[in-house]
């Protein structure tokens, strides 16, 4: 045990002998077993703790390694010590002898390795639990930017390398790590002249502390304490035992600092004894007469003693009325109500109790001798402690997870300094590595109490923090990923919280709003009637050319007998003014939302549609070739005048586009796609299917637009009376200069522009040729219908010859 001139480790003592006597007194535990103990000051020193180890080991007597002169009442367990330190060269050596050890304040992970120590266990869990609680702490105010002050010793150096690699793990930075020597040296001397300079300088805001403690620990602080004000400080559980004695001296630098702890419990039985303990009790109990003196300055029985604590105090001693009670160490602010080490002194000794018991029950089915199995199995012990789970009479669970350690949760306290000059540990939050990873760190914020930057969250960062719609970049030269830039999320992608390492990409129906912090739906784009003009323009202009068209057509067929009409093959007319109609109609199906059916229609349709009105042009000017050779007397042409050839051209022609459209349909179809490629649009397409077949379809229609280019270029000078090939040409050249620009045009766009420039090239051209074929021929029939008559064709006829 560890012993001391602080009444929480007189209480310590208390608690022990307390919980040994109850169970002594329990028929349920260990009946006709009374359990005895001993009692050793290690004073935090390894030297001593090894020496009363020994001690207890060899018996009354000479300390001798190995050898033991008790014959009666054997150990089979200890209990101890607070001190990690200690703890970890009691358990060294306790391990050769098979001897079981629970530590009630020990905390180094090293202990927790059950290969090495397998018969030792503790009732904190370990180091490293803790650091990820500070860690999560850490993380959840923002502080990723820290320092670490540790002592410079083997102890100080391991935790604070096992703490940095678990901060690292959640992206916290160490800015520096201080340590502070442990022995008065030249280099401590140097330490403390240059403290203030090395703190100085430092950016970070907040400063875990580990590492063994020691008063040269402790005056190392002081003398940083004009820079470690401006700091938050993190204090871990092992430092509570230490920080009693000096907590007055440091009150200024614990002002703010946020102390982790074991759970507070309350030992009714244990309280009840505490307040019965008064001055008068102290004559038989020398530590408790040096408590009294030490607290209330009471005269101790003895006079050099007296003496002493005068020099070491700087105090005078008083004559007591007797009346004091150590419960009244509440006024001084002390908690003499809740325990926190002191419970788990208590729990050690049940631990230890119920393992004992239950191997006491094991073992006397088969020895008939209780006393002696239990000495004999002690190397056993260990294996009954792994498996004790009880309640203990605080109503507690108490047993070992697999690393022999009791699994128990942290109070975060938040220290606040008022005026007067008294303090106050606040509870601001918790930390139970058991509970599921989201609920494991839960903070009251209301009730912290920062001695920095007024009353809100100090700030611990090497660089500002990267807003929601931006992500981190790493600074050129700086080693820390603490310390980095910040830029905007690329198009399309965003962040919705702080300090992203990486921008997400948003759903393909959602594009990012202007902040890049969030996504939102995108809106959908085609030609609509409804909110596009351009469709609403080319509805207009093909209902306009498709009513020009049908007036057209009514008036041939009304003038059918008139020569004009029959001159330029009549059928073949009314063939053609209906082609151009529906090449016009067919305009429709390239507007509105497209769906599957409209999207293999329209391409099809376009191209059959076209083909008839090609493949006509075409058979007129073939036919006027025909009828001038058949002019001739005697001439065979005579015998090719007639409907079957102008109707087979036109069918053949037709026939073959027909032949591609079906292919394509039944190969790759064209469907309706999702465009996404464009800002915050959802372009509604049409996917040709296959590139291939819609320029093959786009490739026969150019090839029988140039043949009809060519025959009627080359029969442009007939006679003005039989033909009419110099408007086909013109109709031909139109058709295919629009067409021709068509290809680049429509490969230059995208999105529903390719659909504006397609329906703009079927406008063009339909209208192209029906301009330049029977506008001239309207002309005649409606302003000029006295030339509209055979004798004015016949004679313009001769004046040609």
């Amino acid at each position: 045990m560890k012993n001391g001139m602080v009444h929480q480790y007189y209480r310590h003592v208390l608690a022990f002998i307390f919980a040994v006597d109850e169970i002594n007194r329990n028929p349920d535990i260990l009946p006709n077993v009374t359990l005895g103990y001993h009692i050793f000051d290690s004073c935090r020193d390894v030297n001593n703790a090894m020496y009363n180890v020994f001690n207890i080991l060899s018996g009354p007597g000479r300390t001798v390694p190995n050898y033991s002169c008790m014959e009666k009442h054997k150990v089979v367990g200890f209990i101890g010590d607070l001190s990690t330190d200690t703890s970890l060269h009691m358990a060294q050596l306790l391990r050769h002898y098979s001897y079981t050890q629970i530590s009630y304040g020990s905390t180094d992970p090293l202990l927790s390795n059950k290969h090495l120590y397998p018969s030792f266990f503790q009732t904190l869990p370990s180091d490293l639990t803790q650091y990820h609680a500070i860690a999560k702490l850490l993380r959840h105010f923002g502080w990723i930017w820290v320092g670490i002050v540790t002592s410079d010793d083997e102890t100080g150096g391991q935790q604070s390398l096992d703490m940095s690699r678990v901060l690292g793990k959640y992206g916290i930075c160490i800015e520096y790590t201080l340590k502070t020597p442990q022995e008065q040296d030249v280099k401590r001397d140097l330490f403390f002249y240059k403290i203030e300079e090395n703190l100085k300088n430092k950016t970070s805001r907040v400063a875990v502390l580990c590492g063994r403690v020691s008063m040269f620990y402790m005056n190392s602080l002081r003398k940083g304490e004009g820079s470690l004000l401006e700091k938050i400080l993190i204090v871990p559980v092992n430092w509570n035992y230490h920080v009693y004695s000096t907590a007055r001296s440091l009150r200024a630098l614990f002002n703010g600092t946020l102390f982790f702890k074991s759970p507070s419990k309350n030992i009714p039985s244990l309280q009840r004894v505490l307040e019965n303990i008064y001055k008068t009790n102290a004559k038989d109990d020398k530590l408790l007469e040096d408590l009294f003196a030490t607290y209330f300055r009471c005269l101790t029985s003895v006079p050099l003693r007296n003496m002493f604590l005068q020099d070491v105090h700087n105090y005078s001693l008083k004559n007591c009325s007797g009346k004091e009670k150590l419960i009244d160490l509440k006024k001084q602010g002390y908690d003499t109500v809740n325990f926190r080490t002191t419970y788990h002194v208590y729990k050690a000794v049940y631990a230890m109790a119920y393992a004992l018991h239950e191997m006491l029950v094991s073992f006397s089915h088969g020895t008939g001798n209780e006393n002696r199995g239990i000495h004999i199995q002690k190397e056993k012990l260990h294996h009954f402690l792994a498996k004790v789970h009880f309640k203990d009479p605080t109503g507690e669970e108490v047993h070992f997870n697999k690393n022999g350690e009791m699994t128990t949760a942290y109070h975060i306290l938040n220290q606040i300094n008022f005026h007067n000059g008294t303090s106050v540990q606040r509870h601001v939050g918790s930390f139970n590595m058991s509970a599921p990873e989201e609920e494991q760190l839960t903070i009251d914020h209301s009730g912290f109490t920062w001695h920095l930057d007024g009353s809100g969250i100090p700030v611990s960062r090497c660089t500002p923090m990267c807003h929601p719609g931006q992500r981190k970049v790493p600074q050129e030269g700086q080693q820390h990923t603490c310390c980095y830039g910040c830029v905007q999320c690329s198009e399309g992608m965003i962040s919705t919280q702080t300090d992203r390492e990486a921008c997400l990409a948003c759903p393909d129906d959602k594009w990012p709003n202007k902040n890049k912090d969030k996504c939102l739906l995108r809106s959908s784009e085609f030609l609509s009637y409804q909110s596009d003009a351009k469709a609403v323009l080319f509805s207009i202009i093909s209902i306009l050319f498709t009513v020009i068209t049908s007036i057209i057509l009514t008036i041939f067929i009304s003038l059918r007998h008139t020569p004009i009409v029959k001159a330029n093959n009549q059928n073949l007319s009314f063939l053609l003014l209906v082609s151009i109609m529906m090449s016009f109609l067919c305009v429709f199906l390239f507007l509105g939302q497209p769906v599957d059916v409209t999207c293999m229609l329209r391409q099809t349709c376009f191209g059959i549609i076209f083909s008839v009105v090609v493949s006509s042009v075409l058979a007129k000017t073939i036919m006027v070739c025909i009828v001038f050779k058949a002019s001739k007397p005697g001439n065979y042409w005579k015998k090719c005048i007639g409907v079957k050839i102008p109707n087979s051209i036109v069918i053949i022609c037709s026939i073959i586009q027909v032949s591609i459209s079906i292919t394509w349909l039944c190969i790759s179809p064209p469907f309706m796609e999702l465009n996404y490629s464009f800002p915050g649009k959802i372009i509604i397409q049409c996917n040709e299917g296959s590139a291939v077949a819609f320029y093959t379809m786009l490739g026969y229609l150019g090839f029988l637009a140039a043949v009809s280019f060519i025959v009627a270029f080359m029969a442009r000078k007939l006679p003005d009376s039989f033909n009419e090939a110099k408007y086909i040409t013109f109709s031909m050249l139109v058709f295919c200069s629009v067409w021709v620009s068509f290809i680049p045009a429509y490969l230059s766009v995208s999105g529903k522009n390719t659909v504006v420039v397609e329906i703009f090239a079927i406008i063009a051209s339909s209208f192209g040729v029906l301009g330049s074929i029977f506008f001239p021929k309207c002309y005649i029939i409606l302003i000029k219908p006295e030339r509209n008559s055979k004798k004015n064709l016949l004679g313009h006829s001769h004046n040609k010859h």
